[in-house]
């Protein structure tokens, strides 16, 4: 068998590298009805960047992610790729791929005919059409498959799949909506780092969709969280996580304890609270806006890491005293539910090697964290 030159190696993964362009959002509306599926979300994408949109159900990012393709028209807003206006421009017409849940692979074509699909749609000459078609095969490790058909494939086969046929024609912007989401766990969590290597790979531009939080923090450069058809945060992963914008993101980004509360006193940014038979501390959320005072109500969040607990000796202790509910073990980790004094339910993992993992339901603990575990935001649940 013939080797492949280093040289001519070199030369075909850069014939396969795709140049990303600059995706720009800007005051982009969309209501259906009485309904605001998307409400004045202005975002800018850079070249060669991951960016997923994230949040639950309703909250506009697939609408969005329509507008983008052109499956869906902004009632006003402007996009851009790069430095054209793709507003009103067709589908077929914007140099952007789609990638979706379901795959929409043709059944009755083979592997290689579904890839060839979108390179006979632009007339792509036969032998740069079977030169791409190798690449983009090569891409995704499905040489050996070619000849088949999609249900002769496993899923993350025809994810792949569906894949070499988005960046066949060598795309600079390719949107994603909730591509693994028929997979499952273990395959996903394989996908999603083939996924990351394929684009770094590629340098294209990717927009993704998901309601996964986890999937978002590990792809991502940067999330952009949406609610109500709002953009509410937008930044690196271990910045949203580490330092929401406000309750919502708090709660829907990882695992978060959320405990109502009254705010007993402000010592510069350090927020005391009465919480649930006891006191807990943290620091003010940088969007408090001077809304945490002395009597007023708030609620400190704090992740399930951070909690520190301690076996309760019958003296008074400093934190939030309680009982344990259920432990769970998570492998590396143990899930310890507390339940407070009043009835409130804290959730604290530690390691399983802990000597706190020999505790049982129903043992008497304190919990605690560092002031700056936690942040403390205004108002009432």
């Amino acid at each position: 068998m013939l080797r492949e030159r280093p040289a001519a190696a070199a030369a075909r993964a850069a014939a396969a590298t795709v140049s990303g362009l600059a995706v720009g959002i800007s005051e982009v509306w969309r209501r259906y009805g009485p309904v605001t599926a998307v409400a004045g979300v202005s975002l800018d994408v850079a070249a060669g960047e991951f960016v997923s949109l994230l949040g639950p159900s309703g909250s506009g990012k697939t609408t969005l992610l329509m507008m983008l393709a052109g499956f869906e028209q902004p009632q006003s807003g402007r996009l851009t790729v790069g430095e054209r206006d793709i507003t009103r421009v067709a589908p077929n017409k914007r140099n952007v791929a789609m990638v979706f849940q379901r795959y929409a692979l043709f059944p009755h074509m083979t592997v290689a005919e579904n890839i060839a699909f979108p390179l006979r749609m632009r007339r792509i000459g036969r032998a740069e059409r079977e030169a791409r078609i190798r690449r983009a095969l090569d891409m995704v490790k499905l040489e050996a498959q070619a000849g088949r058909k999609p249900a002769e494939l496993s899923g993350g086969q025809q994810q792949r799949v569906a894949l070499a046929r988005a960046i066949v024609f060598e795309p600079p912007v390719i949107l994603m909506d909730e591509p693994l989401g028929a997979l499952d766990k273990k395959l996903r969590q394989h996908m999603q780092i083939e996924l990351k290597q394929l684009q770094r790979r590629l340098g294209a531009t990717v927009i993704y969709v998901t309601h996964d939080q986890e999937e978002a923090l590990t792809m991502s450069d940067r999330v952009a969280v949406l609610n109500h058809g709002k953009l509410v945060q937008l930044g690196p992963p271990r910045a949203l996580y580490d330092q929401p914008a406000d309750a919502f993101v708090a709660d829907f980004i990882g695992e978060m304890n959320l405990l109502p509360g009254t705010v007993r006193a402000m010592t510069g940014e350090l927020c005391t609270l009465a919480v649930d038979g006891g006191t807990a501390v943290g620091m003010a959320a940088s969007n408090s806006d001077g809304q945490l005072a002395s009597g007023k109500p708030a609620r400190v969040a704090v992740r399930p890491e951070h909690v520190e607990l301690v076996a309760a000796s019958g003296a008074a202790q400093d934190g939030l005293p309680g009982q344990l509910a259920e432990i769970v073990f998570n492998g590396a980790t143990t899930a310890m539910l507390v339940e407070l004094a009043g009835g409130t339910m804290l959730r604290a993992d530690i390691s399983t090697r802990s000597s706190l993992a020999g505790l049982h339901p129903g043992s008497p603990v304190v919990a605690s964290w560092a002031a700056g575990a936690a942040l403390v935001f205004p108002g009432a649940a």
